[in-house]
């Protein structure tokens, strides 16, 4: 996703969504928090230059105010809704265990019924 600063303590990270070694803070985690996660992707290459993002980086590494703009975050906090992103799930990828539970049940139909036609063909 590039470069983004957190937004908890200013630090410089990869990715707007991605957990801050500085602070820790993780704006993906369990996809709740919309307002956080659209000032994470406001505060990235998205929007603003390298040059940029450092200055924003130092004033909230500070203390001083970092002023965002309402209506494109609001805009984001739309655009959020709307999408899954990778960064928030945490399923892993596969099947689950439901899905092969499931898998296991018509198998075991299947082979009951195939015995049953067997033998009452016989």
């Amino acid at each position: 996703m590039g470069l983004a600063v957190c937004v908890g303590c200013g630090e410089t990270k990869e990715g707007a969504f991605d957990v801050c070694d500085g602070c820790g803070l993780d704006p993906a985690r369990g996809g709740t928090d919309r307002m956080l996660q659209a000032r994470s992707l406001w505060l990235s290459e998205r929007f603003f230059s390298e040059r940029e993002l450092a200055e924003l980086g130092r004033k909230l590494r500070t203390g001083e105010p970092v002023g965002y703009d309402a209506g494109q975050l609001s805009q984001l906090v739309d655009e959020l809704k709307t999408q899954k992103l990778p960064v928030l799930s945490s399923a892993s990828p596969g099947c689950s265990i439901v899905t092969w539970s499931l898998l296991g049940m018509l198998l075991a139909l299947a082979a009951g019924l195939a015995y049953l036609y067997g033998t009452w063909k016989h």
